[in-house]
């Protein structure tokens, strides 16, 4: 069988269809020529008669329509328009007339045109003349009314006919024709005479004028109709030339169709042909096709073509065959890779922290999108092949120090030289606070990839997390401590105050007895301000004026600081009220006063100043005090631990460190917030933000008398002499303290160690007169447990129950329920106090 290729079956079909097309186009051209020929004929020669017939015959009827409104113009200005009008019109009519190629009907049209515009002139014209006569009527008008008035009925008569006569003219029915003849009879006034005469013949004329305007307006209109009649007739023939030459166009079309049809059959003979050959082709390829898309989309279950083809096709059949053997292995090898680059890129793109690769050689190879987000990078700082160097002086922007995890310095010459051999960890720490963990691990084929992770929330959080738990756990120290150490004190000082009055006594004993109780008090003080920053200690508030508080101590301040000194104040608050201890809110700004002016040895200046506000990270109003001063300011490393007690930069003996931490523990215990702030060798800034109070001031409690009587009773306890007192408290020491103290003021004293052990005594001993009871006890019974079984015991105990502890009365409510109405002293106490408290009767 000999081998035809499809070029060749292909070249053959499109031959024959392309002769046959040419063909065809001939005719095609043949008649579209002839076409073209006739209808540039009738474009030439009908189109431009019919519509240059049809727009004469359009200005004739606008001529027409014109003709009324110049004949009822009613001014000569409304005149004058309308007699442009119609010579515009008539000079647009004549350029049209002389558009027309067929000259017998365009001098047929230019005689009707002249006929027609002669009689338009005359309407004018007639026109005009009547306006001037009504124009000649007003002058009349204005004689009549200015002739002399005569008294004879004959003058009124004459007067109402000239009126008559200007009617006529303005309204000819108006005027009965009796009237006129009546006028000519009456007229004896040659003035009147004169003026009826004008009158009568102005009347005369406008009939005439009205009578000639009426026939040019009928002649006008017949005139359009007859010219209007002579366009339809000349268009009705040019539409018979045309009706011909279209019959003469569909006779050649048709002869031109039938041959058209034949060439037409055999061209889809031809088709058919050529449509089996594409299709038995067509489908071999699209087999072949099918398999090598089956193929590309990774669909590896396709089989064996089996086309036996003796062209270009059974060849790509073959060769296909084998080429699919080899592409299913590679699509198999290709679509592992793609899976796992994918899966890479994923992870790569989507990491928090940065990731950057560098080669072997030092250059960039790779980076994602998180890198230049925690650098500020650009995507054109970056390139690939960019060397390290260049990479680093982008990200070394901005001061900075990097340290290892032992917090010492590292060298970044170093760390370049080791990333490529062993892994490399270490921090870089901004001078704007951002912090930056880089690790480092070398790669098998040489290079290093780094992971960047941004710590500086972390690191803050973890900062203020342990500085909060400092916080947290020196208060509960100090809190635990003070409430020890108060029951120590009671007994130093309850011994020294016995001590103090026993006699006889030495001048020495005596002044060493008062050094010890001074010191005892100072002690007292000391243990107040542990309280103060555990934030425990008793407090007082009242409602005050920050701005009257602040401006009362001023003068105090003054001395205080020393006059090389300036004192100012910017108070802004004056009608702001804060429910705090005014107490506790001087001594905190009198130690911040001496804090600034020691800060300050060669003088400086320090401020006050008040605002209103929100506290920090809320929306509570409050009252912002800011005192600054121009001292030596605080280090970075110093401000974070100004607040732990016992912290001080001053030198041993001029400072106990307890003055801030003081300060911390009322605002915090206030409700307030305290910050910090300094710049080295230039001022330091500390602003306590406090509540401030909403309520007007006449309903704002005075909680100050409240609670200071709730310390001590409001009025003495009388108790006869010898008095049975019961006196419950675990601690030896305290207790012997006080039992002395009690029997010294005249009491029996019986003494207890525990809750239980009273609630006993009470069943079966003697009633006492009077309870002395701890509140922190051994046992399981708390001494404000006691107090209240004893209150609502049968037991037939009626006497005072007082409380005594170290804790402050707030944390005994909020502990033990302690109420407000139990009698309590707060320890340590003097005997004169207890004295005070049980009184002997007389």
């Amino acid at each position: 069988m000999r081998f035809i290729s499809i070029r060749q079956k292909a070249s053959l079909s499109i031959l024959v269809i392309s002769l046959v097309a040419f063909f065809m186009v001939g005719i095609g051209w043949q008649s579209m020529r002839v076409s073209e020929a006739s209808l540039s004929e009738f474009e030439s020669e009908t189109l431009p008669e019919i519509s240059t017939s049809l727009t004469l015959a359009e200005g004739v009827a606008q001529l027409a329509a014109i003709a009324p409104y110049t004949a009822g113009s009613g001014r000569p200005f409304q005149l004058q328009t309308e007699s442009e009008r119609i010579h515009l019109r008539i000079l647009e009519l004549r350029g049209v007339a002389d558009s027309l190629t067929d000259s017998v009907f365009q001098r047929d049209i230019d005689d009707r045109v002249d006929d027609l515009q002669t009689t338009l002139e005359e309407l004018v014209a007639l026109v005009r003349e009547e306006l001037y006569l009504r124009e000649d009527s007003l002058a009349q008008q204005f004689r009549i009314r200015h002739l002399p008035i005569e008294e004879s009925a004959s003058a009124v008569t004459s007067q109402q006919g000239l009126v008559w006569l200007l009617q006529l003219l303005e309204s000819p029915s108006l005027v009965p024709e009796s009237m006129l003849k009546q006028l000519k009879l009456s007229k004896k006034s040659e003035q009147v005479a004169e003026i009826a005469d004008d009158l009568l013949m102005a009347h005369r004329r406008l009939n005439q004028i009205q009578e000639r305007k009426n026939y040019l307006l009928i002649s006008i209109r017949a005139k359009s109709e007859q010219l209007s009649k002579q366009v339809s007739d000349f268009v009705g023939g040019l539409q018979k030339k045309v009706s011909r030459q279209r019959q003469e166009v569909s006779s050649f079309v048709a002869r031109g169709q039938n041959w058209l049809i034949g060439i037409s059959v055999f061209l889809l003979l031809g088709l058919t042909r050529l449509y089996w050959y594409s299709q038995r082709m067509t489908k071999d390829l699209g087999v072949v096709t099918n398999d090598m898309e089956q193929l590309s989309l990774g669909r590896v279950d396709s089989k064996h073509t089996g086309i036996r083809r003796n062209d270009e096709i059974g060849t790509l059949a073959d060769t296909f065959e084998v080429f699919r053997r080899d592409a299913l292995r590679r699509l198999e090898v290709t679509a592992e890779l793609s899976e796992q680059k994918r899966l890479l890129e994923t992870i790569f793109d989507n990491m928090n922290d940065g990731l950057s690769v560098f080669s072997a050689k030092g250059t960039l190879v790779a980076w994602n999108s998180g890198y230049q987000k925690l650098f500020d990078l650009s995507d054109d700082d970056l390139r690939v092949g960019m060397p390290i160097d260049d990479v680093q002086s982008l990200i070394n922007q901005g001061q900075h120090k990097n340290l290892n995890l032992e917090n010492q310095q590292v060298h970044m010459e170093e760390v370049n030289v080791s990333r490529h051999l062993r892994f490399q960890s270490f921090e870089r720490h901004f001078d704007s606070g951002k912090i930056v963990e880089f690790r480092s691990k070398p790669m098998p084929e040489g290079g290093f990839v780094t992971l960047y992770t941004d710590l500086t929330e972390r690191k803050s959080v973890e900062s203020q997390l342990r500085q909060a738990q400092k916080m947290e756990m020196l208060g509960q120290l100090t809190g635990g401590v003070a409430h020890d150490f108060n029951n120590l004190l009671a007994a130093i000082m309850g011994n020294l105050q016995m001590l103090s009055d026993s006699r006889p006594q030495t001048d020495d004993q005596a002044r060493y007895i008062e050094r010890a109780l001074v010191v005892s008090e100072k002690s007292s003080n000391l243990v107040q301000r542990l309280l103060a920053f555990s934030r425990r200690q008793q407090l007082f508030p009242v409602s005050i004026g920050i701005d009257d508080l602040i401006e009362g101590m001023l003068d105090l301040v003054e001395y205080s600081v020393g006059s090389h000194i300036v004192v100012e104040s910017d108070l802004q608050c004056p009608d702001a009220m804060s429910l705090i201890d005014p107490s506790q809110l001087e001594n905190a700004l009198l130690n911040l006063s001496l804090n600034s002016a020691s800060a300050m040895p060669d003088g400086g200046k320090l401020s006050f100043s008040t605002k209103l506000c929100t506290l920090p990270n809320s929306d509570v109003p409050a009252i912002r005090i800011r005192v600054e001063d121009s001292g030596e300011g605080i280090a970075d490393e110093v401000i974070g631990r100004i607040f732990e007690p016992f912290f001080t930069t001053k030198p041993v003996g001029k400072g106990s460190g307890l003055g801030l931490s003081m300060i911390y523990g009322f605002v915090k215990q206030s409700g307030g917030e305290i910050q910090v702030t300094s710049e080295k060798g230039q001022w330091t800034r500390v602003c306590l933000f406090l509540p401030r109070q909403l309520v007007p001031l006449d309903h704002a409690t005075d909680a100050k008398d409240e609670t200071e009587s709730c310390s001590l009773p409001r009025t003495a306890i009388p108790l006869p002499e010898s008095s049975l007192v019961w006196l419950v408290e675990d601690d030896d020491e305290v207790c012997r303290v006080m039992r002395e103290q009690l029997e010294k003021i005249g009491f029996m004293v019986q003494t207890f160690d525990c809750a239980e052990a009273v609630m006993k005594a009470l069943s079966k001993a003697i009633l006492p007169d009077a309870i002395v009871s701890d509140v922190n006890l051994a046992g399981t019974m708390s001494g404000v447990e006691l107090a209240h079984n004893i209150a609502s015991d049968v037991s037939g105990f009626t006497g005072p129950i007082l409380l005594m502890s170290g804790l402050p009365k707030e944390e005994l409510k909020q502990k033990y329920q302690l109420k407000d109405d139990d009698l309590f002293i707060s320890k340590p106490f003097t005997i004169k106090e207890l004295s005070g408290i049980f009184q002997l009767k007389n």
